[in-house]
């Protein structure tokens, strides 16, 4: 029998600190991107089955009714609002977001089955400053909730990917693809130490690292794979991403897409140094409905794993006051900084009633004291 005050694996309460902090950051970056003139939608939390994929939580209905699921990410809700009620809106249209999804499983690096996606995507422009704007924006967000030590990894899937097609012995491309998944990429040149391909991987191997320090390798690649336009695109997009003393902004050419084809430009992700999971990610695709399509370059943040990565503390400072404290004394603490909280008590020790909440500060004659 399971226990009534068990959740099932991947899903958690959040308590206290948690949830409160969640609510703060969410808040901060969504009115961030809407400082910068993004406009804030809200999405349903159910679907059609047909419009999300196969790792989501189905709901019993009627065999003879369509298939509902709770979503598992915000971003093909985005498509369809996009192509549909927004479809004659002046592009780019510039969204954010916000809410929590919830997944069939998990995965290794992402356990946790239900989480919060925050969000924003430019529908509709075809400029590398698009990009830029998206990681610029995702960027400091994550800064101004106190994210510390963050890699910025930007790779363009087609380059790998044009590579490979090459290839026509599927055996040596399956074991090509098995060292790549495990970044062996010294395995990987050995591999093509007599193929013609050997000199375009190791190209590619050498763009890997430091941005700043790569740029002469990453203009050879359309040399020797093409995508000219491309590979001055991504330089042009990296000229003009500014990240801090101590954050790098790293590409990384070996990334195999989950999602075959999914990414149709850049692709980047942001890690934060000793944190398990990245904490965002996004990029460039096509926006498909009907026989229309149209661009798109996007960006999610997981709010799970910023909490892991923050370093902000609880700031939160609550202190016990009396129940018929005026209103002009409690705007007053609440401009401080402070919550409040208030005792019904009549004539009680107020000091002995904060410690037995655990509250650090007391209001007595009008004067913050602190235990």
């Amino acid at each position: 029998m399971v226990n009534k005050f068990l959740v099932p694996a991947g899903f958690k309460d959040s308590l206290n600190f948690d949830a409160s902090i969640e609510h703060k950051y969410k808040n901060s970056i969504i009115n961030y991107f809407r400082d910068n003139g993004f406009t804030l939608i809200k999405t349903p939390l159910i679907e059609f089955s047909k419009n999300l994929d196969n790792n989501t939580l189905s709901l019993k209905t009627n065999k003879k009714k369509d298939q509902l699921s709770i979503r598992n990410d915000i971003t093909p809700q985005i498509i369809r609002i996009a192509s549909s009620r927004l479809a004659n809106k002046i592009r780019p249209l510039k969204l954010c977001y916000y809410g929590e999804v919830v997944r069939k499983v998990g995965t290794i690096l992402r356990p946790e089955r239900q989480f919060q996606q925050v969000g924003a995507e430019i529908i509709g422009s075809e400029s590398y400053k698009a990009d830029v704007e998206i990681i610029n924006l995702a960027y400091e967000t994550l800064k101004k909730i106190g994210v510390k030590n963050i890699v910025i990894e930007i790779t363009a899937p087609f380059f790998l990917d044009s590579l490979l097609k090459k290839i026509t012995n599927k055996d040596l491309k399956n074991k090509l693809k098995k060292y790549i998944k495990l970044k062996d990429i010294n395995n990987c040149l050995k591999l093509l130490k007599k193929n013609e391909l050997y000199n375009s991987f190791k190209t590619l191997h050498l763009c890997s690292g430091a941005i700043q320090n790569k740029k002469k390798y990453i203009s050879k690649l359309n040399k020797i794979i093409g995508y000219n336009n491309e590979v001055e695109r991504l330089i042009k997009i990296s000229n003009l991403i500014k990240t801090s003393k101590n954050d790098s902004l790293n590409i990384d050419f070996f990334d195999l897409q989950k999602n075959k084809n999914y990414y149709k430009g850049i692709k980047f992700t942001f890690f934060a140094k000793d944190v398990r999971g990245e904490i965002a990610g996004g990029g460039r695709y096509n926006l498909k409905y009907g026989s229309n399509s149209e661009t798109a370059i996007g960006y999610t943040c997981y709010m799970d794993t910023i909490l892991r990565s923050s370093s902000l503390i609880n700031q939160n400072k609550r202190i016990l006051i009396a129940f018929n404290t005026s209103d002009k004394i409690k705007q007053k603490l609440i401009n401080k900084g402070y919550s409040l909280f208030k005792t019904f008590e009549d004539n009680s020790d107020i000091k002995k009633e904060a410690k037995k909440f655990g509250i650090k500060y007391y209001l007595m004659n009008k004067i913050v004291k602190q235990i």
